[in-house]
């Protein structure tokens, strides 16, 4: 049941984020709730599918923006092996640890994703740098409110009582 909720969820965050979040722009930062998606896939359902599932989405989004084919498929099976990597690791009860590991793979998704754009697009390093911080920071927030929604939402029990 949680892989198939998994599914309809990052379709709809995938069509969501191809054809509202695409249009806004904010200093070269585009909002990605997929990036949220991961995070919160990994380090909360405790499936082996949502690997696989990421890749085909960032096939998918990949498809949409053909100068950069590639870059996302890549960052995510970057940010998907890191997390997997450090997830036991990390308590997530405490709200430090939440905060610092979605930082983190915010930061190691934005590292991979404005290096390899910068290189296609010829831009200077600072302006990757701007780039970089910019997209980090604000895709964190994103991505802290995005996490906390579906935190709450995974602990709501829908359990009908036989009366």
């Amino acid at each position: 049941m949680k892989a198939l909720s998994l599914t309809i969820l990052s379709v709809l965050s995938l069509y969501y984020q191809t054809l509202v979040l695409n249009e806004v722009s904010f200093v070269y930062f585009i909002p990605n709730i997929i990036v949220s998606l991961l995070i919160f896939s990994h380090f909360y359902l405790h499936i082996n599918f949502h690997t696989f599932l990421f890749f085909l989405i960032g096939l998918a989004m990949d498809c949409n923006n053909p100068p950069l084919f590639g870059i996302y498929t890549f960052s995510f099976m970057t940010l998907s092996y890191l997390i997997t990597l450090i997830k036991n690791h990390i308590d997530l009860d405490i709200f430090a640890n939440k905060i610092a590991m979605i930082s983190l793979s915010n930061a190691a998704f934005y590292i991979l994703f404005s290096l390899m754009s910068a290189i296609v697009y010829k831009q200077s390093y600072l302006e990757m740098a701007i780039t970089f911080i910019v997209s980090s920071a604000l895709n964190t927030l994103l991505s802290f409110l995005v996490i906390s929604l579906l935190d709450f939402l995974r602990m709501l029990k829908f359990d009908p009582t036989n009366e």
